[in-house]
C-alpha cells in the first residue's frame, strides 16, 4: 500500500487517479479547495481522507503533509481556461493558479518531517506552443497564451529546484486528454454533450491536429512515472503521437451520438493551423508503456458513459 496524495483531486483526470489508486489498494489523501464538489468521485469518497485548503496557504497544506505523510505527490490542480489573448488579467489569475499553488504545495511538501518520494506535475503539450511536431522534450518552448506560459513557468521552476528537493519532481506533459467523467468547455464533453441533447455546435478551428489520449493511458503512465520518477528526467511526454484533425474527431462523434450534419458549424479562421503532438521517444524507451486506447473505441467509451449519465438524471428526475 502507498500513501498518496492527490491535488485536483475533483478535477478530470485527478478523479480517475483517485478511483484508480483505491483500485490498487492505496491510502489516497484528496487535497481539494474549499469550495470543490466531490461529485466526480463521489461513490468513493468514504474511501478517501479529503482535505479542503487552499494551495497558497503553505503552513497550513505543510500541516496536511506533516499528517498524511505521502509518499507519492500528484500534483494535478492547474487552470485550465486558455486565455486566447493573453490580456494581463488572465495572465495574473494563469500566474497566480499554475504556478504560486504549485510553489506552495512544493514548499510544504520540501518542509514537513517526512518528505513524499515522488512528485508528478501535470503540464500540458501547450507548454511547446508555436514548435514543429512532433513536440520533444529538449526543444525550446514557445506558448502561445497566458495557460501554456504559467505552465511553462511552473515546469521550469520545477526543474531549477528539482536538484535541491528531498524528492525526485517530475513534469509530465499531457497531450489533450478525454474520457468518461469529463464535462466542461474543452472539445470532446463540449462535443459529446450537445450532439447528445440535439444542439448546435460551432468549430472555429476544424483543422487544427491534436494528440488525443484517454484518460485511462494517462493514469497508467502517471503510475508508473510515480513509481520510478528517476527514470523520467525532469520533463517527460504522454500522448498518442498521433496527429489528429479536429474535424475528424466533430465527424467521429457526431457518427457515434446519430447528431445530423446541419448541427455542426464550422469557422474558417485566417492563418496558420496549430498543432500539438507529443513525441513518445524518451517515455517508451524508459518504462514499459504505450496508449492502448484507440481514438475511436475512447470516443464511443466517452459517449455511453454520457448516455447514461443523462438517463440516470432522466429516471431520478434531475434536469438533463
Amino acid at each position: 500500500m502507498t500513501r498518496v496524495l492527490i491535488t485536483g483531486a475533483t478535477g478530470f483526470i485527478g478523479s480517475h487517479l483517485v478511483r484508480t489508486c483505491l483500485t490498487r489498494g492505496d491510502d489516497v489523501t484528496a487535497l481539494v479547495r474549499p469550495s470543490s464538489s466531490l461529485e466526480k468521485f463521489s461513490n468513493v469518497s468514504s474511501s478517501v481522507e479529503v482535505v479542503r485548503a487552499e494551495l497558497t496557504d503553505v503552513a497550513y497544506v505543510q500541516s496536511i503533509f506533516e499528517t498524511c505523510q505521502p509518499q507519492v505527490v500528484f500534483h494535478a490542480a492547474a487552470q485550465i481556461k486558455v486565455q486566447a489573448n493573453a490580456a494581463l488579467e488572465g495572465s495574473f489569475e494563469s500566474v497566480q493558479e499554475n504556478l504560486l499553488t504549485l510553489l506552495g504545495v512544493l514548499k510544504a511538501a520540501t518542509a514537513c518531517k517526512s518528505p513524499p518520494r515522488s512528485f508528478i506535475r501535470l503540464g500540458t503539450n501547450a507548454e511547446y506552443g508555436d514548435n514543429p511536431v512532433p513536440f520533444v522534450e529538449a526543444q525550446r518552448e514557445q506558448p502561445r497564451d497566458s495557460y501554456g506560459a504559467s505552465m511553462l513557468a511552473g515546469t521550469k521552476y520545477l526543474e531549477m529546484l528539482r536538484s535541491r528537493l528531498p524528492f525526485t519532481a517530475v513534469t509530465a506533459r499531457l497531450s489533450l486528454t478525454y474520457g468518461p467523467g469529463q464535462t466542461g468547455t474543452q472539445l470532446v464533453p463540449y462535443l459529446v454533450d450537445n450532439l447528445l441533447r440535439g444542439q448546435a455546435v460551432q468549430i472555429e478551428r476544424p483543422d487544427d491536429v491534436r494528440d488525443f489520449i484517454h484518460v485511462n493511458d494517462v493514469v497508467r503512465a502517471l503510475l508508473l512515472l510515480a513509481d520510478n520518477p528517476s527514470a523520467a528526467g525532469p520533463v517527460i511526454n504522454i500522448g498518442t503521437g498521433m496527429a489528429t484533425k479536429v474535424r475528424d474527431v466533430v465527424e467521429g462523434l457526431a457518427k457515434l451520438t446519430g447528431a445530423p450534419a446541419e448541427l455542426i458549424e464550422y469557422g474558417s479562421p485566417p492563418g496558420q493551423v496549430m498543432k500539438l503532438v507529443n513525441d513518445l521517444s524518451l517515455i517508451k524507451s524508459r518504462y514499459p508503456w504505450a496508449p492502448e486506447m484507440a481514438l475511436k473505441e475512447g470516443l464511443r467509451d466517452t459517449v455511453e458513459w454520457s448516455r447514461n449519465v443523462m438517463r440516470s438524471k432522466v429516471l431520478t428526475g434531475q434536469s438533463a
